[in-house]
């Protein structure tokens, strides 16, 4: 599993020199704000009632739809939490969105299931999205579970912030601690 991690680490590593070589890092940054403010502002016709724009520095959480029938408790220990587990995977220049739709019971407002209807396809924050929605508990203000199923949209950045060597040597050292 590491080997593989690391072939494709390499792979995103020439991508990223690649293009970092027609635009500067700052022009990458100023135009991921951007995106990050737009993806926020969400559309009222979309489909999802949360949206949450994740990054190593931030995790902000919009809600879209049925703000008078269900809100997301407040965590912030957990979206600090979640935040910091993504800086260990700062390695590139990325920014991904997914899509995961939630159940939940009717009776409690509980999490019944979830699954990802757009996985965001780097395995390791497909997983940590799934444990940041598990620890997710919500209120209904009418005394009501509304809606039962919906879908959460998350925008996920990466930035990479550490030399090539220094992710080189973490990624050897991963390595010689598995085999």
């Amino acid at each position: 599993m590491k080997r593989i991690l690391y072939i494709i680490f390499s792979m995103f590593f020439s991508i990223q020199f690649i293009s970092c070589a027609s635009t500067g890092i700052e022009d990458i940054r100023k135009q991921s704000n951007k995106e990050n403010e737009a993806f926020l502002k969400g559309d009222k016709a979309s489909s999802e009632v949360f949206r949450v724009l994740l990054t190593s520095e931030e995790y902000k959480i919009v809600q879209l739809k049925y703000n008078n029938t269900i809100e997301r408790v407040s965590d912030e220990g957990g979206d600090k939490y979640i935040s910091n587990e993504l800086q260990k995977l700062d390695i590139i220049d990325e920014a991904r969105v997914g899509v995961i739709r939630v159940w939940l019971y009717p009776d409690s407002g509980r999490i019944m299931k979830i699954r990802s209807q757009r996985p965001i396809s780097f395995i390791e924050i497909d997983s940590l999205l799934n444990d940041d929605i598990m620890r997710w508990n919500f209120k209904f203000p009418k005394k009501v579970v509304e809606p039962t199923r919906f879908d959460i949209m998350y925008r996920v950045v990466l930035e990479k912030k550490r030399s090539d060597e220094e992710i080189i040597k973490e990624v050897q050292n991963m390595m010689k601690e598995k085999y």
